[in-house]
């Protein structure tokens, strides 16, 4: 089973406005895995892109699993898209081919911008595995172009002074690859909508310790 798995890492309060309630996506992938003391479980392994701890304007591609996925979160609340099985397959392809790497841009921004590749953020990472999955691709031309064609992005509300200096307030912050436009990226939320609208989402739901609810893909 692979499931997409949104978290709360960042306090809303401190992200631009527009981009929701979760700061961070990973892909889960239940299988057999290697656990830390080397034996052979049945579990998730999630795969990540995470800014790197010694520079929040750069990233890596990070494999752990569910107990570190939510270890520094600051709401115990999930956002989960559950793909349509033949999806699933096709990100698993993508997963276990050299294609996952290839997709990754180290230069990291909190609002980069879906459509080029000089930044990326983790659900753009995440939408340009999808848009690999989905189209059988590896290209980086070919996935910009069909983000273009049938992919819309969140809108980012921003003051003149965060834009201009929001790198100061927010770790990992740039907006040149928006060339003076809207600033726009992707979202847990704009990922669910665009699954939803080409009816490859089996499953929307939000998880809190109040239990499991299954909200609108546009409420998100």
């Amino acid at each position: 089973m692979v499931a997409l798995v949104s978290r709360m890492g960042r306090d809303p309060d401190d992200m631009p406005e527009g981009t929701g309630d979760y700061t961070h996506v990973g892909i889960w992938v239940y299988s057999e895995v290697t656990a830390p003391d080397g034996g052979k479980v049945n579990g998730y392994a999630v795969y990540n892109l995470y800014q790197t701890e010694e520079d929040s304007a750069r990233s890596e591609l990070v494999q752990d699993f569910p107990a570190e996925f939510f270890g520094a979160v600051v709401d115990l609340k999930a956002g989960i898209i559950i793909p349509n099985a033949e999806l699933q397959m096709e990100i698993l392809r993508v997963l276990k081919s050299p294609t996952y790497r290839k997709l990754h841009v180290p230069a990291y921004s909190v609002v980069a911008n879906p459509y080029e590749w000089r930044y990326q953020n983790c659900t753009n990472f995440v939408m340009d595995v999808l848009v690999a999955a989905i189209y059988d691709t590896g290209s980086r031309v070919e996935i910009s172009q069909r983000l273009r064609e049938y992919y819309e992005p969140q809108t980012v509300r921003l003051s003149g002074l965060l834009r201009v200096a929001g790198s100061i307030f927010v770790p990992g912050f740039a907006t040149a690859d928006h060339h003076g436009g809207p600033l726009r990226t992707s979202t847990f939320g704009s990922i669910a909508r665009f699954l939803t609208k080409y009816e490859m989402a089996e499953a929307i739901l939000e998880v809190s310790e109040g239990g499991a609810t299954e909200p609108g893909a546009e409420s998100l």
